[in-house]
């Protein structure tokens, strides 16, 4: 009895029992093949050096090498570019070199290729020179001021390759043109303001304090006699015609002329030719360099009641 129900559970359903079976056997086969197969996988790996020095930098090195493995798909799958190394090893090398490219790839799977395999380039020697800094206003100072600047440090050191350092003549530090203190980055530019890249400036920050002065200027500008009156003055003339002044930029670019008085005295004088002094009248903010003179002749008619010359 006992194996008859056996019998009849096995054969109950069958079909669908069969269909169960045959799906768990291709489930199986999927993951055996999967863990089993082979697959080839391509990554760009960083490329690093060995044996230069802190004073060398290497020139024409690509930054990654393409490494394709093979090996088991799911140790493949797994992979990164950090799970290898690529090296060039540059000891004891100077100038113009040709190196190969070293890859180092996890066990369990096949180094197929390398690209590059091998690199051409140069190591060159870096060195260092102190260089001025300068500091450039961007924009323009207000009206008849200028912006005197003062940066900390004044002097830099700037490092690169010999043919890129040889092209820096200074360094800019760029501020706006307004009074203050200001923290900038400055950068290494050549004999005609140009930057030059692929060096290093350091510090890498220069305080820069700027102070708004005012500017004076001089410019020689004529004399307008202004005629006194004055009983028995014949002539007045002025020996000079024109005076220097000093001022603001923009006051003494909007004169035209000045007023030229000639200071008579207060009593009458006898008849004759006398030197008397000029007051040049002047704007506030003006100042006139010198002191003209007048040459004035006098009537001597009616001089009977004037006092005598000393």
């Amino acid at each position: 009895m006992r194996l008859k129900r056996l019998v009849t559970r096995v054969i109950q359903q069958w079909p669908r029992k069969l269909a169960a079976a045959f799906l768990a056997f291709v489930m199986w086969l999927f993951v055996s093949t999967t863990e089993t197969g082979t697959a080839q996988r391509s990554m760009l790996v960083p490329i690093t050096t060995l044996g230069d020095t802190a004073d060398q930098v290497v020139i024409g090195q690509p930054p990654f090498a393409e490494v394709t493995v093979s090996g088991p798909t799911n140790r493949v799958d797994r992979l990164r570019p950090e799970s290898f190394e690529a090296v060039i090893d540059l000891t004891g090398l100077s100038g113009d070199f040709q190196a190969p490219v070293v890859v180092t790839a996890p066990q369990g799977v096949v180094l197929e290729r390398v690209n590059p395999n091998e690199v051409l380039g140069i190591l060159e020697r870096v060195t260092t020179k102190q260089v001025p800094v300068q500091v450039v206003h961007l924009g323009s100072a207000p009206a008849d001021m200028r912006l005197r600047s003062l940066a900390e440090p004044d002097v830099v050191s700037v490092r690169g390759r010999a043919p890129r350092l040889e092209r820096v003549a200074r360094v800019i530090a760029a501020v706006d043109a307004s009074d203050g203190e200001i923290v900038v980055t400055p950068y290494a530019a050549d004999a005609f303001g140009r930057p030059v890249e692929e060096v290093t400036v350091a510090p890498n920050a220069i305080a820069v304090a700027t102070v708004a002065e005012g500017v004076l200027v001089r410019r020689e500008v004529p004399l307008q006699l202004e005629r006194p009156e004055a009983e028995r003055l014949v002539e007045v003339t002025l020996d000079q015609a024109t005076v220097i002044v000093a001022g603001p930029p923009t006051m003494v670019a909007a004169i035209d002329r000045l007023a030229a008085r000639v200071d008579l005295p207060e009593l009458g004088l006898p008849g004759g030719r006398y030197t008397l002094s000029v007051t040049v009248v002047t704007p506030p903010g003006i100042v006139a360099f010198g002191t003209p003179s007048a040459t004035a002749v006098y009537d001597a008619a009616a001089a009977d009641d004037t006092p005598a010359r000393d």
